[in-house]
């Protein structure tokens, strides 16, 4: 996923690290997007959208989402994906 939210936000790979929030690097919402279609590529099949939504729902709920993002937030979410049956 370091490799991936590099390219997406353009920014070199040594910047992101696991505790690092995408607000930081630069990330707009847009972007959220495209590394959801990344996402799909890294695991082989379809990510709707409303499961980016629900994941963020049930895991930070009322956090401030530019706060709470990471790296680390987004591989768990692509690991769940890549479980998924």
């Amino acid at each position: 996923m370091r490799e991936i939210v590099s390219q997406v936000l353009m920014v070199p790979p040594a910047s992101v690290k696991p505790e690092s929030r995408l607000y930081d690097l630069g990330a707009e919402s847009i972007d959220y997007l495209d590394l959801i279609f990344r996402i799909e590529e890294a695991v082989g099949k379809k990510v709707p959208v409303s499961r980016w939504e629900s994941f963020v729902r049930e895991r930070l709920p009322g956090a401030n989402l530019a706060d709470s993002i990471t790296v680390a937030f987004i591989t768990e979410f692509a690991e769940s994906e890549r479980a998924r049956v």
